[in-house]
């Protein structure tokens, strides 16, 4: 890894420290998702248009941030009814600034992107563990944690900073019913999960 790629995913880092100690004591209390607002929302979170950015990896295991952007974008399609950029355009535009896989993005370079793509908001995020444990073949309480980032698209600056952590034992129903045991199936518990905390801090439905 480059040390352009290293500073980028220690800046990531540094961000995840200190949403938990800007949150306060309190707050590391709470149940995740937990949410660091450090501005409002442009339009009062009637935002429709959104660019999502190539998540990247903290964890060894493989195509984490793949797995996991790719069901949050679906969930924030379905539940939320918001335009997204298409992910071919954005990794398209990334290219042609000769952005690296990995790269974390100036304030400049955010705002490059959102202008190309006509978003309101720029959304960037982490997978920072992810364990899908096999046991005897199958595969049982899986884990993930992630942090994601809402930004200003005019300027590039971080609006929201959100962590959720979650495992596939809390969800866990009487007899074993519904327990969930595959890292997608609860990629998708927390996407939703995440959106329905948006969506009580502010974030709207789009309605365009």
């Amino acid at each position: 890894m480059s040390l352009k790629l290293a500073a980028g995913a220690a800046a990531l880092k540094v961000v995840v420290l200190l949403s938990a100690l800007l949150l306060g004591s309190c707050a590391l209390l709470r149940e995740p998702p937990v949410v660091l607002k450090m501005a409002d929302l442009p339009l009062e979170g009637n935002v429709c248009r959104i660019a999502v950015l190539p998540f990247t990896n903290q964890t060894d295991y493989s195509m984490a941030e793949t797995i996991f952007s790719r069901v949050f974008v679906s969930e924030l399609v379905a539940k939320g009814n918001y335009l997204v950029s298409q992910e071919g355009d954005v990794r398209r535009i990334l290219f042609q600034m000769r952005v690296m896989p990995g790269q974390e993005l100036s304030s400049e370079q955010i705002r490059a992107v959102a202008d190309r793509l006509g978003a309101q908001i720029v959304i960037s995020g982490a997978v920072l563990e992810m364990r899908d444990t096999v046991k005897s073949g199958r595969r049982l309480d899986p884990a993930l944690a992630v942090v994601l980032r809402i930004m200003e698209a005019p300027t590039g600056r971080t609006l929201w900073v959100t962590y959720s952590r979650a495992e596939g034992s809390d969800y866990r129903y009487v007899m074993h019913f519904g327990v969930i045991n595959s890292v997608t199936a609860l990629a998708e518990k927390v996407a939703v999960k995440i959106l329905k905390v948006w969506e009580n801090e502010g974030l709207k439905e789009c309605t365009e």
